[in-house]
This record gives structure tokens, C-alpha cells and sequence, in this order.
């Protein structure tokens, strides 16, 4: 009898321990369906289509506050450029970005 092939994909609630741009996290899925990190998403897309609703591109910092845990200072150290010794926003979006691939690789 043959065999069905088995979903790849983690368990959606499992906490997860992830590598993004040399930061380490571990990570409990369950985070991105906590209502305030909702809200902070929603709060960053207004702001990024022009709208003036809550907090706006403030919430990033919550928002990744939430995210990193206690990994939240390294992905800091981690993003500062050397040079300048400031994060841009291009590397906080490709932070994200990459934390959302990481933890849903099959979506």
C-alpha cells in the first residue's frame, strides 16, 4: 500500500528557534496571533499607506520588542551598520521580512 508524503510543515504553535541575520531567536508562533501585535501591524501598514491612524511607524518598536523577546538588544547590535552606528529602516523591514519567511516557509 503506498504511503501519502507528510506535511513538512512545523506544528503552527510550536516554538521555534531561528537564525535571521546572524540574531537568534526562539520564537513561539502563537506571538504574530496576539491581538496587539495585530494592532502594531495594522498601525505600521497605515502609516506606510499615509494614514495618520494610532501610533503609526512607532509601533515597529513594540512590534519587535514583542517579536525578538529577549534576542531584541542582539538583532539591535546585529542591524546597526558599523559606519554610521544607526539601524535603517531597510534593514528592519528585511529583518522582518526574512523572521516571517523563517516562520512560515510554506505559506
Amino acid at each position: 500500500m503506498p504511503t501519502k508524503p507528510q506535511d513538512h510543515k512545523p506544528p503552527k504553535n510550536t516554538v521555534r528557534t531561528i537564525t535571521v541575520m546572524g540574531v537568534d531567536l526562539t520564537i513561539d508562533p502563537a506571538v504574530l496571533e496576539d491581538y496587539d501585535m495585530v494592532e502594531y501591524l495594522y498601525d505600521i501598514q497605515a502609516a506606510a499607506d499615509g494614514e495618520e491612524n494610532g501610533m503609526g511607524v512607532l509601533s515597529i518598536v513594540p512590534f519587535l520588542r514583542k517579536l525578538c523577546g529577549p534576542a531584541y538588544p542582539a538583532m539591535k547590535r546585529a542591524l546597526t551598520d558599523p559606519q554610521t552606528k544607526r539601524i535603517e529602516l531597510d534593514k528592519i523591514t528585511e529583518f522582518i521580512t526574512q523572521v516571517m519567511e523563517e516562520l512560515n516557509p510554506n505559506s
